[in-house]
């Protein structure tokens, strides 16, 4: 699948959603070309986020991250009741358009995160959004 049909159908399946944390964040989309090295590590996502090497990143399961989103708790406000839907729509779409896509948080307070896998080309395809947390 081309980049832009895979960018046409995240923009859709994210638009109006927002990465909840201390910041209410939107999605973009995210783009790079297959990396040098055999294998995708997060040290590479370090580096394709322009932070230096060393820098801390976190590696989970789209599932794991996206939790919060899917099932809110019980007193949580109405409007992230009504996303909860619309964020499992999201995680399908994600796992259905990219091959082992995961969630890789960089940093520690202000965290760039990219929900991101490989495209049937071999290229690293998927969202960016920021989260805060104190």
């Amino acid at each position: 699948m081309e980049p832009e049909k895979i960018k046409q159908q995240l923009m859709e399946a994210s638009q109006g959603l927002l990465m909840m944390s201390e910041t209410d964040a939107p999605f973009e989309f995210y783009y790079h070309e297959k990396p040098k090295e055999e294998e995708f590590t997060g040290e590479i996502m370090v580096e394709w986020d322009g932070k230096p090497s060393g820098t801390r990143v976190q590696e989970l399961a789209l599932e794991d991250f996206l939790n919060r989103m899917i099932n809110p708790h019980a007193e949580a406000d109405q409007a992230a009741k009504e996303a909860a839907p619309r964020f499992k729509h999201l995680l399908q779409k994600l796992n259905e358009l990219l091959q082992n896509p995961k969630a890789y948080k960089i940093s520690d307070v202000n965290m760039p995160v990219y929900l991101i896998g490989k495209t049937p080309a071999g290229d690293y395809a998927g969202l960016k959004t920021l989260v805060v947390e104190t």
